[in-house]
């Protein structure tokens, strides 16, 4: 009898091992990811694949191609134009351009094709309920049209007021479109949308699942929080979210724009929704891309990434701002999980004399989240850059700031997930007045936060510490 269950385990053993090497190898993926998803489907038999299913399975050719061919839709025509014609400008004011903006912007046009625009205004808006009364106010004004692309709607009092406003604004007869994620949005009930299709808008999924209480693609998800409303005025950021303890409010940094800049978040929406929707595609039109009137003192370039690109763009764009820091470099991140590459860059700069500071959540959203943060942290601390936990609310700002001159605001954390796995938009900013005026509320976050000591480190149990430890293997996928 013993010999049997053995010869039965040890087949099971045997053919797991099998399916998981096959599994694994079958798409391409970094070694990181291969070895990490061995790790799981190895040790976890069957259960591993359980997880495999939800976590681990690529995007499909189909709905790549689908992403990758949209420029072929008219809108590369605009973006073609307007490249040539910011070459030019930038030959004309090539002496007022330091050599690491100058490379950062080559950096993504050509492997981005992120458009700099320049002379466009942006506002920094930190408090939620102010940036949610301005966006509806931008809204109520709309004439032509109101392009909305948000990860998670909620079934709360601003959700159904945001529904509301574009409904009225659908009968108006203002063209409405709506972009959620299936997984994010997955808790919003059948009925959340109807006011605004009965009023004529038009909504779509971001590849959804066929189930809707079951979705077997937790990676690759629509990341991309932006509304554009006539063509001139834009939004980056999340203003339909709430925190997971509703005692506590949300802290979030969102960027309002308006400028040649808008074109770019356009041109971002019109790819996602022509590769989102089989019906009702969207081509070039002139009233789409209208010509601004607006100016301000903010050049910018609208980085978008995802499983989609052949290169992490958005990960490279973090690299270049670390390695131009001279002085002080200040993130924002929620979930703080780099790969080497960019832990090795953030020590470099540490060991290289800049002032390195990271402000992460005190509370992750997940445990498994919170474990690896706190690794990764302990190795900044121990490098001598500073931690800074955040203490006084849902913390979900996504900042970086280099020396007063550059930074970066957008939807991507500095982790795996957002360099590889969802599809993310940042921007990447030129302008030392807006980059002080992060770097105020960088400091006024400082004073609801606490830093993490050596002394608070050194402390951690073993158990603490194994469980960070342990977070950190599954780095590559979380």
């Amino acid at each position: 009898m013993t010999t049997i269950i053995i010869i039965i385990l040890s087949l099971i053993l045997v053919i797991n091992t099998t399916g998981a090497i096959i599994t694994v190898f079958r798409q391409s993926r970094d070694i990181a990811a291969t070895w990490a998803w061995l790790l799981v489907l190895i040790l976890l038999p069957v259960i591993g694949f359980g997880f495999y299913l939800f976590f681990g399975k690529k995007l499909s050719a189909e709905h790549l191609y689908d992403l990758r061919t949209q420029a072929k839709l008219g809108i590369d025509e605009r973006v073609t134009q307007q490249k040539a014609e910011l070459r030019q400008r930038r030959k004309q004011n090539h002496h007022s351009t330091t050599p690491e903006i100058q490379s950062l912007i080559n950096l993504f046009l050509v492997s981005n094709t992120a458009v700099l625009t320049q002379e466009n205004k942006v506002s920094v808006l930190t408090d939620t309920t102010t940036a949610q009364e301005r966006l509806l106010a931008d809204m109520s004004r709309a004439r032509d049209h109101i392009h909305l692309e948000y990860y998670a709607f909620f079934d709360d009092p601003f959700g159904h007021i945001l529904i509301k406003t574009l409904a009225y604004k659908a009968y108006q007869g203002v063209k409405v479109r709506v972009i959620y994620d299936g997984f994010g949005s997955q808790k919003i009930p059948r009925s959340f949308f109807k006011p605004l299709e009965e009023a004529g808008g038009q909504v779509t999924p971001f590849f959804s699942s066929r189930f809707r209480l079951i979705n077997f693609r937790l990676n690759f998800r629509n990341h991309r929080q932006l509304v554009v409303i006539d063509g001139n005025t834009a939004y980056l950021g999340n203003f339909n979210q709430h925190s997971v303890d509703t005692h506590l409010p949300v802290r979030d940094t969102r960027l309002r724009i308006s400028g040649d800049g808008v074109l770019s978040f356009q041109s971002r929406f019109f790819m996602d929704w022509n590769a989102a929707t089989q019906r009702q595609k969207v081509y070039y039109s002139q009233h789409y891309f209208p010509t601004s009137v607006e100016h301000g003192q903010t050049s910018m370039q609208l980085v978008s990434g995802g499983p989609d690109r052949d290169l992490p763009e958005i990960k490279l764009g973090f690299l270049k701002l670390i390695a131009a820091a001279k002085k002080r470099l200040w993130i924002q991140t929620p979930f703080f999980i780099p790969d080497d590459s960019v832990l090795a860059a953030l020590i470099l700069a540490i060991n290289s004399g800049v002032t390195v500071k990271i402000m992460i959540p005190e509370k992750a959203k997940h445990s498994l989240v919170q474990h690896a943060n706190l690794y990764y942290a302990r190795q900044i601390v121990k490098a001598g850059g500073q931690i800074y936990l955040y203490k006084a609310s849902a913390f979900r700002a996504r900042t970086m700031m280099v020396d007063g001159q550059l930074s970066a605001v957008g939807t991507a954390n500095l982790d795996i997930r957002s360099f590889k796995l969802n599809f993310e938009t940042t921007s990447f900013l030129y302008d030392p007045a807006l980059t002080n005026t992060l770097e105020l509320t960088f400091q006024r976050d400082l004073k609801a936060s606490v830093p993490l000591t050596k002394q608070q480190l050194n402390a951690q149990t073993t158990n603490q510490r194994l469980s960070q430890d342990l977070a950190r293997l599954l780095a590559p996928i979380l």
